[in-house]
């Protein structure tokens, strides 16, 4: 249940009335805490950590405490060797909960490999695909924050990040089969929705298996797993789908597959990651709060077995007894076996709980967190839109600068074969010409006159003829429909299976390598980001680490005025990337730390979902970019991201505190 303020206030009293028969320390002492004091807001949200939060501290450190660390959770493990001691990896855990991180960038990013392909399949126009396609999975992901963050905080970490990413699994393997737009739409919706849940339940399922100690590497680590969702749905695409439009148009069987194959490929990770919830407990600090201490006293125990296996005999220090006294809560929407009934009772709590992060305590440090959630959303999700398109309008302009010129031309008895492609004939003459199996690209035909001449299995592209004549011309096969003769005069000209379905005229002049290796460098560029800032995270602090990264990128934003070659923006983008990643951890390690248990998942659900509006919002302004100066996109980026980095340095510093 929601907590109410006067809720609150105990939790102040707890933490400075400590009984004195604990059998654990706090850090804070009553000698150091005036009870009649006046805090500040900032200060209330730490106060605001209760004995429960002290007593977790100490029990997960204690897990830990033997001759060699080892996992949080589960025995597999990789030991390194630093300075000369060996350090924990914990795969497992951070294996399983990565991989439901990275199903949230492979739902971001994928969408934009699918479209050649998918488009003509689906037969959508420039309206359509321009940017709902992608759009539509914003809005997925705004309704599954919400939904899954506010049940996270009533039925568990676990269970409802399991829940969620079943969700995505399930819808996203059913968009690969859908066979129209409409349906296409509602189905991507729904993943949406799903994955929606996955940001703020594993950043909060994981940090509460952390001691504070090395809190905010060990969740820097985490986040390379979203670079490795973007690699993987790179490699995946590269793989599977075809790399030019030629390719699409000439294989169509082919392609039609490739793409749908490729949707259900990136579920992958979704459902390892749903496989290996199964094997892991419920967060302790989880259940501590909803009163089920002794689940929670166990999933220490075993940790601490784990941890220790190589020293039998070993005891773990902290027992049922020692479990702080506290207040009796209703957890009767934590021990239903209905999930539909918990579904519900969670929605219909949500409020509660929105109000109470929008509420005292909270009100400041809530507002201050979505002014930096929604202008570094806004600014890197526009830029992540705003490159590709870049490359793509630069190639645009590179490929009309080639185009032939063809003048007063009289071709005849000949047998075109082959593409032809950017050619502009004008006051041409073609007499006994055959055009057969052939693709026309980007074609013009201007007052040109064709006399006894056969178009046979071509397909076209872009291609129009104006103004002109055809006399005795067989069309066979082909896709020339109306549009594509414009002003034109035909006598004794025949159409036999012209090609049937989707009419409308796609561009096939694109190449779709650049983009790939825009994308994959642009991730990669991430991994090294996120090593640096897991070191600089807990020496530096996490406000200071987020202020200056979005500083940083706000500064590298006015190097987009010299940007003018393909080579210039993926260059570009992967010191953006390197850079902005670290405010990126920041801000997400920040949240997470910043709420207490029970509303750790509903605020952090509430941030993540405003951001994805204003990812939204950034991908539709950015997109409209195109074609006005490069100062705009430079300004803005560099404005948005200053504007987040002055505000970051209102928040609390988070590192000291516990969860």
């Amino acid at each position: 249940m929601a907590r109410s303020l006067s809720e609150d206030s105990e939790c102040l009293s707890l933490l400075l009335e400590k009984p004195r028969s604990s059998s654990y320390t706090e850090e804070l002492d009553r000698s150091e805490v005036d009870p009649h004091a006046v805090l500040k807001e900032t200060d209330y949200v730490n106060v605001d950590v209760s004995v429960l939060s002290q007593f977790h501290e100490d029990a997960i450190s204690q897990t830990r405490e033997g001759q060699v660390r080892l996992g949080l959770i589960l025995p597999s493990v990789v030991l390194i060797c630093v300075d000369g001691r060996f350090r924990e990896v914990p795969v497992v855990d951070v294996f399983v909960t990565g991989l439901g991180l990275a199903a949230d960038s492979i739902e971001i990013l994928a969408i934009a490999y699918i479209l050649p392909s998918a488009e003509q399949d689906l037969c959508m126009d420039s309206s359509q695909k321009g940017g709902w396609v992608s759009g539509i999975s914003f809005v997925g992901m705004m309704i599954g924050g919400l939904v899954w963050g506010s049940l996270a905080d009533k039925i568990g970490r676990r269970r409802t990040l399991l829940s969620s990413l079943t969700t995505n699994a399930v819808f996203s393997i059913i968009t690969a089969f859908m066979p129209t737009y409409g349906l296409f739409m509602v189905t991507r919706l729904c993943s949406g929705i799903g994955i929606g849940g996955s940001l703020p339940i594993v950043f909060t399922y994981y940090s509460e298996f952390l001691s504070k100690k090395n809190r905010g590497r060990h969740l820097s680590w985490l986040l390379v797993f979203w670079a490795v969702g973007g690699v993987f749905v790179a490699i995946m695409a590269w793989t599977l789908i075809p790399r030019t439009g030629f390719n699409i148009l000439l294989s169509e069987n082919l392609h039609f597959s490739s793409w749908r194959v490729f949707l259900v490929v990136c579920v992958a990770p979704a459902v390892l990651s749903c496989i290996g919830l199964i094997l892991l407990p419920e967060s302790p600090r989880f259940l501590l709060e909803v009163g089920r201490d002794v689940e929670a006293m166990f999933v220490y125990q075993e940790i601490f077995k784990v941890n220790h296996a190589n020293k039998p005999g070993s005891e773990y220090q902290l027992s049922d007894l020692e479990l702080p006294t506290r207040r009796q809560t209703n957890n009767s929407s934590t021990t239903s076996t209905n999930l539909l009934a918990e579904f519900i009772g969670g929605v219909e709590s949500f409020w509660g709980s929105f109000v109470q992060i929008l509420s005292p305590p909270y009100t400041k440090v809530t507002l201050v967190l979505l002014i930096v959630w929604v202008t570094t959303s806004f600014g890197f999700y526009g830029m992540s839109i705003w490159f590709p398109e870049y490359i793509k309008k630069l190639h645009i302009e590179q490929f009309q600068s080639k185009a032939d010129e063809e003048y007063n031309r009289t071709i005849q008895d000949v047998h075109f074969n082959v593409t032809m492609e950017n050619i502009h004939f004008q006051n041409s003459y073609f007499q006994n010409v055959q055009f057969q199996s052939m693709v026309l690209s980007h074609c013009l035909f201007e007052g040109c006159i064709f006399v006894n001449c056969t178009f046979s299995d071509v397909r076209s592209s872009k291609t129009f003829f104006r103004h002109s004549q055809f006399l005795d011309v067989l069309f066979v096969d082909t896709d020339f429909h109306d549009y594509r003769f414009q002003n034109c005069s035909l006598h004794d000209s025949s159409f036999f299976s012209t090609k049937a379905g989707c009419t409308l005229d796609y561009d096939v002049s694109f190449d779709l390598q650049p983009i790939f290796l825009e994308n994959l460098l642009a991730q990669l560029a991430i991994i090294p980001g996120n090593i640096m800032s897991s070191y600089v995270l807990d020496q530096l602090g996490r406000v200071k680490t987020m202020g200056t990264s979005l500083f940083l990128t706000s500064l590298s934003a006015f190097f987009i005025w010299f940007l003018e070659s393909k080579a210039a923006v993926i260059g570009f983008e992967t010191v953006f990337n390197f850079i902005s990643i670290s405010g990126w951890n920041g801000v997400d390690v920040i949240t997470t730390e910043t709420y207490p248990a029970h509303l750790r998942t509903t605020g952090y659900g509430f941030l993540s979902s405003i951001s994805r509006l204003a990812a939204v919002l950034g991908s539709f302004i950015f997109g409209s970019f195109m074609n006005v100066s490069k100062a705009v996109p430079m300004l803005i980026t560099a404005a948005v991201l200053l504007i987040g980095g002055i505000a970051s340095v209102k928040l609390p510093e988070t590192r000291d505190f516990f969860m």
